[in-house]
C-alpha cells in the first residue's frame, strides 16, 4: 500500500468482514499541501492512473496495514470553532517539508464521531486511519499534525481516550467575527438537519422547532465552544485568534514539544502573507469589518449563545498563561 491513501469510507453490508470498505487513492511522494484534504485529493485524483482504477479493501486490511507499517505518531491535534484562524495553523505548519498535515480528513471525523460503531472497534479503525495517512511522502517527515473538522470537538473525550498522549490545541475568535463569516458563506454544520440532536447542541427538545439561521449557526458555535471548556483540563491549550500567528512558533510549539529554527520560522512567516483558504489572494484583516457589518439578529444570538462560552475559554487561557 505504500504511495496509497484512504479518501473515503463506505458502508457495504454484502462485503466479506465488518461491511465498512475503504477507497484508496495513488498519491505516490506528492504531500499534502492544500488548505483542506479535499483538495489535495481532487487533485490526485485528476492523474491518469486514478481516474481509471478505482482501489477498495475491507477496513480489516487499513488495520492490519497499520500494525506492518504503523506510520509517524501524531505530534498534534487541532481543533477549533471554525473561521477562526485553524487553516492559517494548519498551513503555516505544512510548508516545512518535515511535517505531515492532514486538514479535515472526511474519513478521520467519521470515524471520530460515529458513536454507533461499538468504541472498542471505532478506536482501532481511528488509529489504523490515522496512522494510514501519517506515512513518510518524502522521507523528509518526522512530525505529524491533524487538524479536525470543527463539528469533531465533540468527539474531544472519544479522541483522547484513544490517543491519550498527543497534546491537542483549540482555536477559537470573537463570536462575531465567526458568525459573521459563517452567515456569509455558511459551512454545512450552520444547516439544519446535518448536526442533530438537543444531546449534541443547544436545540430544543423539539428539532422541528423553527429557528433562524442566526439562532442555529451561533447555537452550533457557542456548542463547539462549550465542548472546548468541558476538556479543556485534559492536554489542550486554548488559542485566541489574536494570537496567531506568533502563537504557532511561540505557545503551541512549546506545547506540542517542538523548537522551530529560525529558518522554519521565516518560512511559516511567509504564509501569513496569503488567504488561508485560497492561498493566491494576499491576506487582508477584516475582523472589523465584520463585527461593523453584523447585523442585530446575528448580534444578538452571538452574545446569547456563543459570548458566554467564549468568555469561558478567555478565563481558562488567562489563568494559564
Amino acid at each position: 500500500m505504500k504511495g496509497w491513501v484512504p479518501v473515503r469510507l463506505a458502508w457495504n453490508p454484502g462485503s466479506q468482514g465488518p461491511g465498512l470498505e475503504v477507497e484508496w487513492c495513488w498519491m505516490g511522494h506528492d504531500r499534502f499541501l492544500h488548505p483542506f484534504f479535499d483538495l489535495t485529493i481532487q487533485h490526485a485524483q485528476r492523474l491518469p492512473f486514478n481516474a481509471l482504477f478505482t482501489h477498495r479493501t475491507s477496513i480489516d486490511e487499513l488495520v492490519a496495514w497499520h500494525a506492518a507499517r504503523p506510520g509517524i505518531p501524531p505530534t498534534g491535534f487541532i481543533f477549533h470553532m471554525s473561521r477562526c484562524g485553524s487553516t492559517l495553523v494548519s498551513r503555516m505548519l505544512a510548508a516545512l517539508p518535515e511535517n505531515v498535515v492532514i486538514s479535515e480528513a472526511g474519513p478521520i471525523d467519521y470515524l471520530a464521531r460515529a458513536v454507533a460503531i461499538p468504541e472498542e472497534t471505532r478506536s482501532a479503525w481511528l488509529r489504523a486511519m490515522v496512522s494510514a495517512l501519517g506515512q513518510q511522502r518524502t522521507g523528509e517527515e518526522t512530525r505529524y499534525f491533524i487538524k479536525f473538522d470543527s463539528l469533531s470537538v465533540d468527539a474531544l473525550p472519544f479522541i483522547r481516550r484513544t490517543f491519550p498522549a498527543v497534546p491537542w490545541i483549540f482555536l477559537y475568535r470573537d463570536p462575531e467575527e465567526v458568525l459573521a463569516s459563517q452567515l456569509s458563506e455558511p459551512g454545512a454544520a450552520m444547516s439544519p438537519g446535518i448536526v442533530r440532536g438537543p444531546a449534541v447542541l443547544d436545540l430544543p427538545p423539539d428539532e422541528t422547532l423553527p429557528l433562524s439561521l442566526e439562532e442555529y449557526a451561533a447555537r452550533v458555535i457557542g456548542t463547539l465552544c462549550r465542548c472546548a471548556c468541558v476538556s479543556a483540563d485534559n492536554g489542550g491549550l486554548l488559542i485566541n485568534y489574536t494570537q496567531l500567528p506568533r502563537a504557532v512558533w511561540a505557545d503551541i510549539a512549546a506545547h506540542f514539544g517542538i523548537d522551530f529554527s529560525s529558518s522554519e520560522i521565516e518560512t511559516m512567516r511567509s504564509i501569513v502573507a496569503f488567504h488561508a483558504k485560497h492561498p493566491r489572494a494576499k491576506f487582508a484583516p477584516d475582523g472589523e469589518l465584520k463585527r461593523i457589518g453584523i447585523s442585530p439578529a446575528a448580534r444578538e444570538a452571538a452574545a446569547h449563545w456563543i459570548k458566554p462560552h467564549f468568555d469561558q475559554l478567555e478565563k481558562l487561557r488567562s489563568i494559564r498563561c
